[in-house]
């Protein structure tokens, strides 16, 4: 029974020999032959996948898609179909690790995906082995624990199924509200010991790097040999970690490099998630509630011939600049918008919004390579902002808006943020009305349901930034509960990236009295520095990780000092 890779029903690739040189315990080489058959019972096992050579996210992501594409020669079916063997069902974050065993070699980048599989354990062990080679990965001259292009191990396999949590559930859980919802432990799957394989993974409770991400995915589940859940396993990591790294003279602790959360992007750039960071509010429209017209590019140059394209011209290059000074200013991510979203605000028309948008990108492409994000509800323009340089779509909408939003982003493979919103600008002031008057948990169920669809869609979770949408379908109270919260919406939401974006809203006015947006930076930064607080300084980052604003100097100076007081001994 040999494995293939089919990628296209009518081009399959080359298969790879079914016997192959695994590097075992101890450096030696054995070669394993897989001689059992596959299962017609679909298993749950859960796989780490790290890389710490080249491009780490893209061996990563094509690793994946290989492993989906992995069938064997006995499957069949009408017109050649093939039935999948392994499909991806969530991931973990990923997460920047210093290398362990071997520490002069770059850092990982580290993550753990859940999959359905009808492959054996040993099956699945060959399926991993022929993807990293593909990958370009040496098995049989690669230094032990040394560089590599993309490691998979087995850590668990058989594992019973999660409660579920469709749309259907989280709606019924308590009325609607998570808050009081217990997932019962479950079991962690088979006890395998063999020459070239064990399961569980035997070194996992040693391993950051695998019992985080793990725990991200489901911390309940109970380690089979240990008897204990992933999460009392971290806790006990964590305890020896402490213990280890005390110095016994002083009694002071000497804290070791910890895993960083990361958010990938396009070009092998990350945004590193262990500090609050900043994204800066560059509106390229007419009537936005804050900054309208200040970076109107929407001039007619057909009407206006060489005097409205020198125009254009002269707005690009100020917005440029723009930009440019938030960088300097401490700008991680520029988040630029073509239509105004304010509550009122009428929807305009793709090509509208493209002509806005897409030359300032271009522009700040041509001379910086900050990180931009386009701020969008459109397909279209989410697709051709990505193409002209932008690395994330920002949907203020969660997807919801253009039924073909999530598919675009999935087939782009960018990260994208999912706010939560209700109806449209036009109508969503009068949607401010949330069941049993508990704002925090109906908007985590609600982001929990668009993240699932985006999962669904082909967005992996790695790649998702979820939005209360402060302002957005929000009266008064809900935005102050909201922002009173943020703890707790972290904890319903887990470990996902969260941004913020109370920046000079209706709010901040009606209780400061400033009728003028620019006037609302000081409520701004009080908004964000509420947001920053409320998490453990051992997590990545504060309840919230990313600070959409207007005025970026001030609120960075607030962030980077709410961090140091959050990370202080």
């Amino acid at each position: 029974m040999r494995g293939r890779f089919w990628i296209h029903k009518e081009d399959p690739r080359s298969p790879i020999s079914r016997s192959f040189s695994a590097i075992a315990r101890g450096g030696a080489t054995t070669t394993t032959t897989v001689t059992d058959g596959a299962s017609k019972k679909t298993e749950i096992a859960y796989i780490a996948v790290g890389s710490n050579l080249g491009d780490r996210f893209v061996n990563i992501r094509n690793a994946m898609e290989l492993l989906e594409s992995y069938h064997l020669d006995e499957d069949g079916g009408n017109d050649g179909e093939r039935r999948p063997r392994i499909q991806i069902r969530h991931t973990s974050q990923l997460h920047q690790t210093a290398a362990m065993y071997v520490t002069d070699q770059p850092a990982f980048l580290n993550g753990v995906i859940c999959i359905d599989t009808t492959l054996s354990p040993h099956q699945l062990l060959v399926a991993l082995k022929e993807v990293e080679q593909r990958i370009g990965r040496d098995l049989k001259n690669g230094i032990r624990n040394g560089p590599r292009l993309i490691d998979m191990d087995i850590l668990f396999y058989g594992v019973s199924s999660p409660p579920t949590r469709d749309k259907k559930h989280l709606e019924e859980e308590d009325g609607g509200s998570s808050s009081n919802h217990e997932e019962l432990p479950r079991s962690g799957g088979c006890i395998l010991q063999t020459p070239d394989l064990e399961i569980p993974h035997p070194r996992l409770e040693e391993r950051e790097f695998v019992l985080l991400p793990l725990c991200e995915l489901d911390q309940t589940m109970v380690h089979p040999i240990h008897n204990v859940t992933l999460g009392e396993l971290f806790k006990r990591w964590n305890t020896r970690e402490l213990q280890d790294h005390v110095n016994t003279s002083t009694s002071e602790i000497v804290r070791p490099p910890r895993a960083v959360r990361v958010l990938p992007l396009p070009r092998n750039r990350m945004l590193f998630l262990n500090e609050t960071l900043v994204m800066g509010i560059l509106n390229v429209t007419p009537d936005s509630f804050s900054d309208g017209g200040r970076f109107d590019v929407d001039l007619d140059c057909d009407t206006l011939g060489d005097r409205g394209s020198r125009s254009r011209s002269s707005v690009v290059e100020r917005a440029t600049q723009e930009a440019l000074q938030m960088v300097t200013d401490g700008a991680s991510i520029i988040d630029i918008g073509g239509e105004s979203t304010r509550p009122g605000a009428k929807e305009i028309h793709t090509q509208e919004e493209l002509k806005r948008t897409i030359p300032v990108i271009q522009s700040i492409r041509q001379v910086s390579d900050i990180p931009i994000s386009i701020d969008t509800r459109h397909a279209t323009v989410a697709k051709a902002a990505i193409e002209a340089g932008a690395d994330i779509v920002n949907d203020v909408s969660g997807g919801t808006f253009d039924p073909d939003m999530l598919s675009t982003v999935a087939e782009l493979k960018v990260p994208m943020v999912l706010m939560h919103s209700r109806g449209t600008p036009e109508t969503m002031q009068a949607l401010t009305h949330y069941r049993n008057n508990d704002v925090v948990s109906d908007v985590a169920h609600n982001l929990l349901e668009r993240s699932m669809e985006a999962e669904r869609a082909g967005i992996p979770r790695w790649l998702q930034v979820l939005d209360p949408g402060i302002g957005f379908a929000k009266d008064l109270g809900g935005n102050l509960q909201l922002l009173k919260h943020m703890g707790k919406l972290r904890e319903l939401v887990g470990p996902f990236p969260l941004l913020l974006g109370p920046s000079r809203k209706g709010f901040i006015g009606t209780l400061t009295g400033e009728t003028e947006p620019k006037e609302r930076d000081y409520g701004t930064v009080a908004s964000c520095v509420a947001a920053v607080c409320g998490m453990n300084p051992d997590e990545n980052g504060g309840s919230s990780n990313i600070l959409r604003v207007h005025n970026v100097k001030g609120v960075k100076q607030a962030a980077m000092i709410m961090d140091a007081i959050r990370q202080a001994e």
